[in-house]
């Protein structure tokens, strides 16, 4: 099936699973890599298993195959779970962390120009900036939790 048929719809249904599991380790590991590595690095219980899923994944082209029969990701896509993620790599981190760390710098920063003012507003917006930071952050942790496949950095 060519890639240009192919909805964001579709992709998602495909991409799930153990599809998912190794997508998502091939996006963190940049680098042509043979189905054997991917099967051991994806935590797959055999080779012709990593190769089921990297043949699925070639067919909808999102990795390729070389001659040396190692594959790497020729499409970056962001569905599904996915769209919640930014950056390349092992550089991968929730969206909402960015968010977080903004907002919480911003608290900081405004707290410390508040303690001059103790009048009821100042306070209500540091509480307000505080439970905004506080969603942030448990929002970006949840996240976190949910990615696909937590592996172990070597």
């Amino acid at each position: 099936m060519p890639e240009d048929e192919i909805s964001e719809e579709e992709l998602a249904k495909i991409l799930k699973g153990k599809t998912l599991r190794v997508y998502w380790y091939m996006l963190r590991h940049p680098v042509p890599m043979t189905a054997r590595e991917i099967q051991r690095g994806a935590e797959l219980s055999s080779p012709s298993l990593s190769m089921h899923h990297l043949e699925r994944l070639r067919s909808i082209g999102l990795v390729d195959k070389n001659v040396h029969g190692e594959y790497s990701v020729v499409r970056d896509v962001r569905v599904g779970l996915l769209k919640l993620f930014i950056g390349r790599g092992r550089l991968m981190a929730p969206r909402f962390l960015f968010y977080a760390t903004f907002y919480t710098s911003l608290t900081a920063a405004l707290a410390t120009m508040f303690w001059r003012y103790s009048d009821w507003y100042s306070g209500l917006v540091l509480a307000l900036l505080i439970s905004a930071c506080a969603v942030l952050w448990h929002e970006a942790f949840k996240i976190w939790r949910e990615q696909p496949f937590s592996e172990h950095e070597e």
